[in-house]
């Protein structure tokens, strides 16, 4: 009969009361697999997720006593980990700006909260990992359906609302860019935006 694993909250009692490099490894080692699964899921890149778990889990050494015991270490930890995700992804390309989301009633608020991840885990008490993953895949499911519905537009509406959408342009700079009075720059988004918006209930 297979030996039955130590729980989460065991492992993470353990090491809170210890603070022993042992009682880490052994925390470290039980979250690892699942943590590194999921960031390569939201990065699709080994070296970049291995970065991020490298990352994640030295804030469990450092930045422990932000950890509220009264939740799982799988919230805090996956919060760590998403965000840190998310940091990668703008750095990546930062044309395709996260906050850009937020246009199409695409909430990114939670995600990119500057409250500690203490204060983060009301909101978010006792997450799964399979829960954050399935949030993650809805996620980057809506960010990959707007960025490819913004790309089939045509260049009349593709261009501004990219430079405005994207590169978080003003809207006198997009006047000045294309040459165009302010209330057509205007105009062209909310069409390109109502374009968008149609197809997406289709």
């Amino acid at each position: 009969m297979p030996k039955k694993q130590t729980s989460y909250r065991v492992l993470t009692e353990n090491y809170i009361a210890s603070r022993s490099e042992k009682d880490y490894k052994k925390l470290h080692d039980r979250l690892k697999p699942g943590l590194r699964s999921y960031i390569f899921n939201v990065v699709k890149d080994n070296e970049v997720a291995n970065d991020i778990v490298t990352n994640t889990l030295t804030k469990l050494w450092t930045k422990v006593d932000q950890y509220n015991p009264k939740y799982q270490i799988t919230t805090w930890l996956y919060r760590i980990a998403f965000n840190e995700c998310l940091a990668w992804i703008r750095q990546r390309n930062n044309k395709r700006s996260i906050d850009a989301l937020a246009d199409y009633g695409i909430s990114t608020e939670k995600y990119l909260s500057k409250t500690s991840a203490k204060d983060l885990l009301v909101e978010m008490e006792y997450k799964s990992e399979q829960d954050w993953i399935d949030e993650n895949d809805h996620f980057m499911n809506q960010y990959e359906s707007v960025l490819k519905s913004i790309n089939n537009l045509k260049p009349t509406y593709k261009n501004i609302l990219e430079d405005r959408l994207l590169n978080n342009m003003k809207y006198q700079d997009l006047a000045d860019k294309y040459q165009l009075p302010l209330q057509t720059i205007k105009n062209r988004i909310r069409r390109g935006k109502a374009i968008i918006a149609a197809n997406s209930i289709k």
